[in-house]
């Protein structure tokens, strides 16, 4: 099994949590969610060693990527680089992997590049909103887990989107613009979902390498 936390990037400034009652349903809510995913004697290291002091929660917006990824072309280390190179990190790696990005813009290239770099079509979804997450250290390594819905979200529009395109909801479509997202997009062809005027969501298909077994651009003359 993969690593499910990721090494966190430089931190934001900690910002309070509510009364001491949130701070410890919090924390409760933390050790909940690594009980499955944590050994059982890194989870003691952190939640009855001195990892314990060094848990800090911390809620700015954040762009989660959720991606589909072949273990077999991507090392859990070079994913950890390419997402450090961002300026993001990795929270959990397995055949689906998470990331959590300052920028949106950030996000979507990392998803382009993992689109571009893979023989498999994946399928990602990138949710920008505001998010907790809780950031520690294990064995001195800093560590950053995101809490909350946002997780489960990103993943079941990940499971929803066609093999081969890049999913994005509306917050991360106005967070982009148009213009940033035509320039980042040249090559690709991307399709909005509107209702009236308001943008539901978005999303970028890739054109797939000329080998491809599948194309979802079969019949559109991109292949």
């Amino acid at each position: 099994m993969g690593s499910p936390l990721g090494v966190a990037p430089d931190a934001p400034e900690e910002r309070k949590t509510g009364t001491p009652a949130d701070q410890a349903a919090l924390l409760d809510a933390l050790a909940e969610e690594l009980l499955n995913d944590l050994p059982v004697d890194v989870w003691r290291k952190l939640f009855l060693g001195p990892g314990y002091d060094t848990i800090r929660f911390t809620e700015e917006c954040s762009t989660l990527l959720a991606c589909d990824l072949a273990a077999s072309e991507w090392t859990e280390t070079d994913v950890r680089t390419l997402a450090n190179r961002f300026e993001g990190c990795v929270e959990q790696f397995g055949a689906r992997v998470l990331m959590a990005f300052a920028r949106p813009r950030a996000a979507l290239e990392v998803a382009m590049l993992l689109q571009r770099t893979s023989r498999a079509r994946l399928r990602s979804a990138l949710v920008t909103a505001p998010c907790l997450a809780a950031s520690f250290e294990i064995d001195g390594v800093p560590r950053q887990l995101t809490l909350g819905e946002m997780p489960r979200k990103a993943a079941g529009c990940a499971d929803s989107t066609a093999p081969g395109s890049i999913h994005l909801c509306a917050a991360t479509w106005r967070a982009l613009g148009p213009v940033a997202l035509d320039r980042l997009t040249e090559r690709a062809l991307v399709t909005t979902e509107y209702q009236g005027e308001e943008v539901l969501s978005a999303s970028v298909t890739l054109a797939p390498p000329p080998r491809a077994d599948l194309s979802t651009f079969a019949g559109l003359g991109r292949v």
